[in-house]
């Protein structure tokens, strides 16, 4: 959770063992190395274009202890999350964050000093694994991730409908198709 310090914005940390035990709630896992293999297929062949690598993504799985996420047995959903420091953010918000390859100074590390969070990807590959994961997302969203200001790209049609069933919406001046979802007050509406 975010707090004010001497009239500051201090960002917060993040309670990894929480954010398991939610994701657990709607089966979803950490990822091993097969699994998130499996899941970035799973994604690439549903936008019919390249993510980052499986060995990038268990990196920034490594520094952020909470990136690279899976469902199903054999793998069937994906959700690649990843928590931004201050400097991240600010990367999203102009535009020179590098989605496949992010500086590590713009991750935060093991639930440390994180201000935002960048959305990688989230799909599922039937109807059941779309469910699991739009359900995860928006209520760990706003369970855990409130405080939070919220980024994403539309990559697909179907990814930009999602995005803005879940609230999100456009941005101007960042990434390319970039989509962003502030920070929500304690009824789970934009704050102001």
């Amino acid at each position: 959770m975010k707090t004010i310090t001497n009239g500051n914005l201090v960002p917060g940390t993040i309670d990894l063992a929480r954010v398991a035990t939610k994701a657990g709630e709607f089966g979803f896992r950490r990822a091993r190395f097969a699994e998130l293999e499996q899941g970035v297929a799973v994604a690439e062949s549903l936008m019919q274009s390249k993510l980052a690598t499986s060995e990038a993504i268990a990196e920034m799985d490594r520094i952020t202890g909470m990136t690279a996420w899976v469902t199903g047995d054999p793998v069937d959903g994906i959700f690649l999350s990843l928590p931004l420091t201050a400097a991240g953010e600010a990367a999203v918000r102009d535009g020179t964050y590098a989605p496949a390859a992010p500086d590590p100074v713009h991750l935060c590390k093991r639930g440390r000093g994180c201000s935002a969070f960048y959305i990688g990807v989230y799909a599922g590959a039937n109807r059941e694994a779309r469910r699991r994961v739009m359900t995860a997302a928006a209520v760990m969203r706003v369970d855990l991730f409130s405080a939070y200001p919220c980024f994403a790209r539309g990559a697909t049609e179907d990814g930009r409908r999602s995005m803005e069933s879940l609230g999100f919406k456009p941005f101007e001046g960042g990434l390319p198709d970039l989509y962003v979802h502030e920070p929500l007050d304690m009824f789970g509406r934009a704050a102001l």
